[in-house]
């Protein structure tokens, strides 16, 4: 096969030389066919070969001068001279139109290169920004769902409410998936490697795991930490494969750090109002709480024509038992004390810590000689016991002051300030005995 070089070098070879032979056989014709030199140039253009038209172009000029000085008329040599010339002139037009059209064209090329390249770039940009807008609608709507979570989580009181809760916005943003929140720590095993990871757990398909199957194909199970104790534990499975990924996780331990920051409040605002509305010394309720629910029951009985009854107690000789036995003693004799009270008291008595040494029950719907029999109760029982302290044998007894609403009076301030009077009345009439 023939390269297109030598195509090219053959088809300007067979011009030139056929145009020389004729030219030798009929010199006369000189004039007239020397323009048809021409047709190597037209030739090599079409061949597009710049380097054989330099070559040619010198010897049909070399051919051109040879001719005109062998011809024997001046007009003649004239003549050859200016087609010499022409011809000459056009070979050079030819290539440096060729050159042109080369330089044009390799500058369109770079042209439509660089806006390759610019289109290139900008579906890159149109690409990465159809994802960074694809990703940031996601992380919109997990932040509107995250808000609206907070924002129900954060306004109940209700430790059960907040789990329904959690539950009810996974399943809006999980509606096909399974979701339930595991109490305590339950023998699961996902449970399990959450405790061993000290975190959430990703399972992307079940059945490529050591064990698979258990009746689901993907999960995530996150703890739930109160307080750094373990709560619980929210799981959500599908039976799916692949359908949860780290993003999911990442989102449900979102949703589960809310739960529980909602269930941190609820046991803070529990133990501030314990700590309000109980002694932290005997766990009975404190003088303000009685106050206040002895309003309550005033009003309360007031309404219903019911009797209520008040029971004001203390400890007889207080200060010398903690003069002789040291205050730990006295700590743990009041401690023991207010179980007594706790126990014999009915789920709807009110015991409470009045101050010091002193204590004061509220009985709803008990009248003044069932009050006066309690009162007595106690106080056997508290006489009978026997307070042992780091191996200290010891005993102690009360004194009681028992007063009823309305037959004593019908106002709070009023029957308590009766009660009270009665415990004095107890205790300068000898102490250990109840006066109602």
């Amino acid at each position: 096969m023939l390269s297109e070089k030598n195509v090219t070098l053959i088809g300007s070879n067979a011009i030139f030389l056929g145009l020389i032979a004729l030219l030798f056989a009929f010199p006369s014709w000189t004039p007239a066919l020397y323009p048809a030199f021409l047709g190597v140039f037209l030739w090599t253009d079409f061949r597009r070969d710049e380097e054989l038209q330099g070559l040619f172009l010198f010897m049909v000029a070399a051919a051109g001068f040879v001719l005109a000085s062998r011809a024997p008329e001046t007009g003649t040599r004239i003549a050859l001279l200016v087609e010499t010339a022409g011809v000459a002139s056009a070979g050079l037009g030819l290539g440096f139109h060729r050159r042109r059209l080369a330089r044009d064209r390799h500058k369109a090329l770079e042209q439509l290169q660089e806006l390759d390249s610019q289109i290139r770039d900008l579906e890159r940009d149109l690409k990465s920004y159809q994802g960074f807008e694809e990703n940031s609608s996601a992380q919109i709507r997990v932040r509107r769902d995250l808000t609206e979570a907070a924002r129900s989580l954060g306004s109940t009181l209700d430790p059960q409410e907040v789990q329904l809760r959690l539950v009810h916005a996974l399943e809006k943003r999980y509606p096909e998936s399974r979701i339930k929140v595991l109490p305590g720590q339950p023998s699961d095993p996902l449970v399990l490697r959450a405790v061993e990871n000290r975190g959430s757990v990703l399972v992307k398909d079940s059945r490529l795991e050591a064990g698979g199957g258990g009746g689901f194909r993907s999960a995530v199970v996150a703890p739930l930490l109160v307080l750094k104790r373990p709560f619980g534990f929210v799981r959500l499975e599908d039976d799916r494969p692949g359908v949860f990924q780290p993003s999911d996780q990442r989102t449900v331990d979102l949703y589960a750090m809310l739960a529980r920051l909602a269930l941190e409040n609820i046991q803070l605002i529990q133990s501030v109002n314990d700590l309000a509305t109980h002694d932290p010394l005997t766990q009975l309720y404190t003088h303000r709480a009685f106050q206040d629910r002895l309003q309550e029951e005033v009003l309360r009985a007031g309404r219903s024509h019911q009797p209520l009854a008040i029971i004001m107690c203390d400890v007889d000789h207080f200060k010398r038992y903690n003069d002789t036995y040291g205050h730990p003693a006295g700590d743990f004799l009041l401690k023991t004390i207010a179980g007594i009270l706790t126990f014999q008291a009915r789920p709807v008595d009110f015991v409470a810590r009045y101050g010091g040494e002193e204590f004061a029950i509220l009985l709803p719907a008990v009248e003044r000689a069932p009050a006066v029999e309690f009162a007595g109760q106690i106080r056997a029982r508290v006489a009978q016991e026997a307070f042992v302290f780091q191996g200290h044998r010891t005993s102690v007894t009360m004194s009681f002051g028992v007063a009823c609403f309305p037959q004593d009076t019908t106002t709070p301030s009023q029957v308590l300030r009766v009660a009270d009077e009665r415990l004095y009345q107890a205790k300068r009439g000898g102490r250990n005995q109840v006066v109602g």
